[in-house]
């Protein structure tokens, strides 16, 4: 990151330019930033929070604004895309190969699945989430078949480690995004087939013992990790009512809880719910911003797939897919506070803007409904 800021400052330096474009979420970005600095001197702890900001705030987001600026063609996006496929490839691999490892050692418990890398399972697929999003668009509405093998590709190791990872979240939004997925197309025959995939993956999947188990105790009260999270919910949302504007500052949340945590709960770094968890971040103002921008950016990658084509029609809505995705496991945890997905989060958004203005400035001639 310092480094492509570093590059970046150096060509604007030489060149005055080029220079990020403005877009529809300047306002909030700005609002959700000034939250931010709040949050540093409302946290107990300011220099974590300082920290915090810094990663999850202040560079993702400026990667936001190098990336407007430097990216402007479908000659710009695909090395980005190529390249954030082949990472998450090699990646998903690395689950896969972990988790095998343990299944076939015996030490496999359905609920504390292997981390690769000690990064926690929800974590993993948390990130992995997004990219199957975007591969299947391309998979879905890709012109012809030279960008759908690669997707296939993609798909083929991201899917099978966001199985690895046995998150109830990410079989979630799984099932979401293929509701989504059948609701997109136009094809019957495609339509059908997306249906008679999705019944079999899924029948096939809750075959699978590990996974079965993994499921069954979704129907203990004793083990249900909704049970769980509403006991967590029920106690953030007394801390947030003692708290309202300003929350427990950035990185304050196990501090300020433990005055309100029960001895049932153990800490948790967060609230397991995006909005709870931004809330407590920065606030109700600093909420709202971030609300603005999601919802913004889900909606115009929808709108802007209507009229899209070619290389863009795939690309938005798969980005499209990442934000429904990103909204139904946010429902249950917290995507956007890691510094790998604020990362993905601020990168997926700014290849949104840049496709949206493709789409927007093309000639007319060119334009889908000529």
């Amino acid at each position: 990151m310092l480094l492509t800021g570093a590059l970046y400052a150096l060509t604007v330096w030489r060149h005055r330019g080029p220079l990020p474009k403005r877009t529809p979420y300047d306002i909030p970005i700005l609002v959700f930033l000034l939250c931010g600095v709040i949050g540093i001197f409302v946290a107990p702890d300011q220099r974590a929070a300082l920290g915090i900001f810094r990663a999850f705030l202040l560079e993702p987001i400026a990667i936001f604004y190098v990336a407007t600026a430097v990216l402007q063609s479908v000659a710009d996006l695909k090395p980005v895309l190529v390249a954030g496929a082949f990472s998450a490839s090699l990646f998903s691999l690395a689950v896969i190969v972990t988790f095998a490892g343990v299944l076939i050692g015996g030490h496999l418990n359905p609920d504390n699945s292997p981390g690769v890398f000690g990064i926690n399972p929800n974590a993993v697929a948390l990130y992995l989430e997004p990219i199957a999003a975007v591969a299947a668009g391309f998979v879905l509405f890709a012109a012809g078949w030279k960008s759908r093998w690669p997707a296939l590709g993609v798909l083929a190791l991201v899917l099978p480690a966001l199985a690895c990872t046995l998150s109830r979240g990410a079989l979630l939004a799984g099932a979401v995004m293929a509701v989504v997925a059948v609701l997109s197309v136009r094809n019957v025959r495609l339509r059908l087939g997306l249906v008679g995939a999705a019944v079999v993956g899924g029948a096939a999947l809750s075959q699978i013992p590990f996974v079965a188990a993994r499921l069954a105790h979704q129907l203990d009260p004793h083990y249900s990790t909704l049970a769980l999270r509403e006991a967590i919910w029920s106690v953030t949302l007394r801390m947030l009512r003692d708290r309202p504007l300003f929350g427990a500052g950035i990185s304050g949340y196990q501090t300020v809880m433990s005055h309100y945590r029960t001895r049932n709960l153990h800490p948790e770094p967060y609230a397991h719910n995006i909005f709870l968890t931004t809330w407590s971040e920065v606030g109700l103002i600093g909420l709202a911003a971030f609300a603005l921008i999601l919802f913004g950016l889900l909606w115009r990658a929808w709108t802007a797939f209507g009229s899209a084509d070619d290389f863009y029609r795939p690309l938005l809505w798969g980005i499209f897919a990442a934000w429904v995705v990103f909204v139904i496991h946010g429902l249950v945890d917290s995507p956007y506070w890691k510094n790998d997905l604020s990362m993905e989060f601020w990168i997926l958004a700014a290849l949104e803007v840049v496709a949206i203005s493709a789409v927007r400035n093309r000639p007319p001639a060119q334009s889908r409904s000529a």
